[in-house]
């Protein structure tokens, strides 16, 4: 998201800066590999002739559930096309089916039209790291934004620590945040060591509204012998899946009317959890075996798919869309990794994956604070209970270019701001106070105490004696920061990542305490009826005189067609075919 952010506040004419906390190129979600495609959504109509923009726009809000804003989806929708044709003119390549797109029904869509990019996001990345290059704009690896400098609620640029314990102050008159998520709150994740919630962190001090911040996405992965996401498809060729003790335990957590092979084909319709249609039995008996102790030693659960056959699938859409990317699936993990997943039993834990909320974003990108603004995974309101699967790096790079463009307008109107040199001092004071602390625990420990905490209390399965209990460990973990010994730029950073884990831990506890019933990728084993009389609706976090604020809203609506339509799509059950 940053990277088109930064090519397009460079081609509206501004003056560019890029602070990155790692590697340009390298560094962030969108670099990592972690999984063998990604999908990319794309109304173009060309396996669907009824597929168009409007049709994207009823599954995002049938997904979301009254819960995104409608005007930022619709944003989305329609600016799909022209970043395809952004892509083609930057040689970005994509699995193709014959002389055209391969095209999908992804998660939660009706139509096909998730597009699938091979190697996930990296070669988005590799193509607008030499557009950037070309355009010699100036980048700070290996620097860690410490905070915002808001005066008069209007961002003034950012203070940035780097590796060598330098403080560098950014003035800006318009200052784009593009952190990506918080994946490494959670034991099990498949996210950089980099992606640690910087992004909320910073927007809530600096007083920006987050939304949303309750509704994450978690998933199956392959913990052992590998480590890379397991693409759900692979279940509609119905594995078998044991605990450390040989037990198959999925049957276990059925209701009486609900058969394994039920459950695995709903499954296999979409990745991320959700608690609408009966594929959320899959993901809750893995995680409640593996808190329950019947783990492997490392940390999953057993599935083997030795003997199951692809083409035994029913000669249908959905059947050749499987046996098209399970073999995807099952030739890159046995190239990259020398591991066949169809003739040995892997290990599969849930996992935390990505982020629905984010910070509250108008249709500029901008944020509640002013000249600051956000896309991708640190942006909230394009999504909701639900995302569709394709449309979070689709939704980078719309909203990227929206907040470039944005950005480099406000930066015209506004010229460079005075930033204030109290604010300076402040920060500055604060950052050698911390880097004269010493003490017994490296940073380390602590993030892998929050993992721990998250990954057992958060994740999947929520209720209210969990999330309280979430929230007194974040507690006691907040005061042993005052332990972790600082001798150096590194531990420094550490500790700045430890902070900022922490409080996105709370807000998003709190906000998941808050929601007292289930929707999309929220369930409350304690009230796990959808309550749309009461929760129709979106909190709100923000910090209010120092102290953690929670509130609900109702998010714009397109009208009550569009709404209409969205909710005969999640009621016909056809979200999920």
């Amino acid at each position: 998201m940053a990277g088109r952010a930064a090519i397009e506040a460079r081609r509206n004419g501004a003056r560019v800066t890029m602070a990155m906390k790692g590697e340009f190129g390298k560094s962030g979600t969108s670099a990592a590999k972690v999984a063998e495609t990604a999908g990319y959504n794309v109304a173009d109509g060309l396996v669907d002739p009824e597929d168009n923009p409007e049709e994207h726009l009823k599954d995002i809000l049938a997904a979301a559930a009254g819960t995104c804003d409608e005007r930022l989806a619709r944003i989305v929708a329609e600016g799909a096309p022209e970043t395809l044709r952004e892509f083609e003119r930057m040689g970005v390549p994509f699995h193709m089916d014959g002389d055209r797109y391969l095209e999908v029904v992804g998660c939660f869509a009706t139509r096909p039209r998730m597009h699938i990019i091979p190697g996930h996001a990296e070669p988005i990345v590799a193509a607008q790291r030499r557009e950037i290059l070309g355009m010699g704009i100036p980048i700070y690896e290996h620097t860690v934004i410490t905070s915002l400098l808001v005066h008069d609620g209007a961002c003034s640029g950012a203070i940035g620590l780097t590796e060598q314990g330098e403080l560098i102050v950014f003035e800006a008159a318009a200052t784009v945040l593009g952190t990506g998520g918080a994946g490494k709150l959670f034991l099990h994740n498949l996210n950089p060591p980099d992606i640690t919630g910087d992004g909320y962190a910073l927007g809530y001090r600096a007083g920006a509204e987050l939304v949303n911040m309750e509704f994450m996405q978690s998933g199956p992965s392959i913990v052992h012998p590998v480590h890379n996401i397991l693409n759900t498809w692979l279940l509609a060729l119905y594995p078998r899946l044991t605990n450390v003790k040989g037990e198959k335990f999925l049957e276990r957590y059925l209701p009486p009317s609900w058969s394994i092979h039920q459950c695995l084909d709903a499954r296999s319709a979409h990745y991320p959890f959700s608690v609408y249609d009966g594929s959320q039995y899959f993901d809750i008996a893995i995680q409640k075996e593996l808190t329950g102790g019947r783990g492997t030693a490392h940390g999953g659960v057993l599935l083997d798919l030795s003997g199951c056959r692809p083409e035994d699938l029913p000669d249908t859409p959905r059947g050749k869309d499987v046996r098209r990317l399970s073999g995807i699936t099952r030739d890159y993990i046995k190239k990259n990794h020398g591991v066949d997943i169809a003739e040995q039993p892997i290990e599969v834990a849930i996992i935390g994956h990505a982020i629905n909320g984010g910070l509250r974003i108008e249709p500029t990108a901008e944020s509640t604070v002013l000249c600051l603004y956000a896309g991708g995974e640190t942006a909230g309101g394009p999504h909701g209970a639900d995302r569709l699967g394709g449309n979070m790096n689709l939704t980078c790079q719309v909203f990227g270019k929206c907040a470039g463009r944005s950005a480099a307008q406000r930066a015209r109107e506004r010229g460079i701001p005075s930033v204030s040199a109290a604010l300076i001092a402040a920060e500055t004071e604060r950052l050698v106070t911390l880097q004269a602390q010493r003490g017994s625990l490296g940073p380390g420990q602590l993030k892998r105490w929050i993992q721990e905490c998250m990954w057992r209390h958060l994740l999947v399965v929520r209720s209210d004696a969990s999330l309280r209990a979430c929230l007194c460990e974040v507690e006691r973990l907040r005061g042993q920061m005052a332990e972790i010994n600082v001798d150096g730029p590194a531990q420094l950073m550490g500790l700045l990542e430890v902070d900022s884990l922490l409080l996105v831990a709370e807000i998003m506890a709190h906000a998941a305490l808050m929601r007292t019933e289930s929707r999309g990728s929220h369930y409350r084993e304690d009230y796990p009826q959808r309550d749309d009389a009461h929760w129709e609706k979106s909190i709100i976090t923000r910090c209010t005189n120092g102290g953690m604020e929670q509130y609900t809203v109702r998010l714009p609506r397109l009208g009550a067609a569009a709404s209409r339509e969205a909710e005969a799509l999640r009621s016909s059950g056809s979200r999920c075919s």
